[in-house]
């Protein structure tokens, strides 16, 4: 009797722990400043095999020519038109990968790398996901 009890418990106990630790329940924020160090090291640091194999290092810098990325509506100086919307979401498995690095690493870097695939002029950040793909409009 009181070997059954005490395996449901445990039972019980390590559900809890899985739960809990599985559930994300943090608040976190992303400094502008580190988003757009880590887009510039994103185009200038291309490992050895993507420079050799894949040319990864001429595609990002056409990347970073070509498209403009604001973290602002408001920083656009021209008139534009949304041309797509976009969500960059990572694989995130709680506490092992957490979403945050993620972003601050890669979020710019993949919303600019969008907007080049269609062919836009730029792409505005619109929170910690989600961003627009906009092209200039001719004056």
């Amino acid at each position: 009797m009181f070997n059954t009890n005490y395996t449901k418990m445990k039972k019980i106990l390590l559900f809890t722990f899985t739960v809990l630790s599985l559930s994300s329940c943090t608040v976190s924020y992303m400094n502008t400043k580190d988003l757009r160090e880590n887009y510039e090291e994103k185009i200038n640091n291309t490992k050895f095999l993507g420079r050799v194999l894949f040319k990864k290092d001429v595609k990002k810098k056409d990347v970073y020519d070509n498209i403009d990325v604001y973290l602002n509506e408001k920083e656009v100086k021209k008139n534009f038109e949304v041309i797509a919307y976009g969500q960059y979401t990572p694989l995130v498995i709680p506490i092992i990968r957490p979403e945050r690095p993620r972003l601050e690493k890669n979020l710019l870097w993949k919303a600019a790398q969008k907007a080049r695939k269609l062919k836009a002029d730029a792409t505005i950040i619109d929170d910690k996901n989600h961003f627009r793909i906009i092209k200039y409009k001719a004056e």
